[in-house]
């Protein structure tokens, strides 16, 4: 189950067991999500240590300091780290720690040690624990999202009427929570009987929907 950070929709499905008690959900982190927390992170840095001077007499902020354009894209470097090293959690917090450093140095200080504070956010955020979460390489937004679901159903660039949306819509929650499980339901409702294969079907998508 890919989340958000968020863990009361984990802890939900997991107290709710939908699958059963011998399949209970991991919970695996968006790598868009934790790619935004460097830049968070950064900016809440950046703006707690304003009018501060460092070792040298200057500024965290400001030219060859930590610009907004920078922060900018520190999260891109960060989440090209980790999508080119899914198979070696070791590799991909060596990679984040080496975007910090190719970013932060100058023709004067390659290493440009200045900004220690900077240098923690990355540590924190290239701890094993986190990353370990990330290795499936995927986004929650691109895991059957809600919205993917509905659009499948009921494409933006063919007009329909409302009653259509309405339809796509509900039929998109229902897979969205339950699988296609849930649709047997509405059949049995509709005093259809589904076939074997139907069954069978529907019981194999969600399976296939578990592994992803």
């Amino acid at each position: 189950m890919v989340g958000d950070g968020d863990s009361s929709t984990h802890s939900a499905v997991v107290e709710s067991k939908p699958y059963g008690e011998d399949c209970i959900p991991n919970k695996l982190e968006c790598i868009g999500h934790v790619q935004k927390r460097v830049g968070s992170r950064l900016r809440r840095l950046k703006n707690s240590n304003k009018g501060r001077k460092l070792s040298d007499g200057k500024g965290l902020s400001g030219k060859g300091r930590l610009t907004d354009g920078k922060i900018d894209v520190l999260p891109n470097y960060y989440g090209l780290a980790i999508r080119e090293n899914l198979d070696d959690v070791n590799k991909m917090a060596n990679a984040i720690q080496a975007s910090l450093l190719h970013v932060a140095s100058t023709d004067e200080n390659p290493q440009h040690h200045l900004c220690p504070k900077g240098n923690d956010i990355f540590q924190d955020l290239s701890k094993p624990e986190l990353l370990n979460k990330c290795t499936h390489g995927l986004t929650q937004n691109a895991n059957e999202c809600l919205n993917g679901q509905i659009w499948d159903r009921c494409p933006k660039t063919t007009y329909v009427e409302q009653e259509t949306v309405a339809l796509a819509t509900n039929l998109a929650v229902l897979k969205f929570n339950d699988g296609d499980i849930s649709f047997l339901k509405i059949f049995e409702d509709l005093d259809i009987s589904p076939g074997l294969f139907t069954c069978k079907g529907a019981d194999d998508c969600d399976k296939a929907r578990i592994k992803l």
